[in-house]
């Protein structure tokens, strides 16, 4: 695995990890409103749009970051084939 591809997949991983995280704090924060403050989910949701659309740009560079990495490791592959 080249330099690239480690860096690449580090990368990836750490998206991952902050998309999951911010998933599990998010139900976590909709369980602690609806639950504990007794707010309606719809006012909840409904002012966590942003939050949840941050979320969903950090996974969708996650899925970017994925794609370089098997691109970069198909490069890899073959350019060892030619020589």
């Amino acid at each position: 695995m080249t330099k690239l591809s480690r860096h690449l997949l580090t990368a990836m991983s750490l998206t991952f990890g902050i998309c999951i995280l911010g998933l599990v704090a998010g139900m976590l924060y909709y369980l602690c409103a609806v639950y504990l403050w007794h707010r309606t989910l719809e006012n909840v949701i409904g002012n966590s749009i942003i939050y949840n659309k941050t979320l969903g740009a950090i996974g969708v560079l996650g899925f970017i970051l994925f794609l370089a990495f098997l691109v970069s490791l198909m490069a890899k592959n073959n350019s060892g084939k030619h020589q």
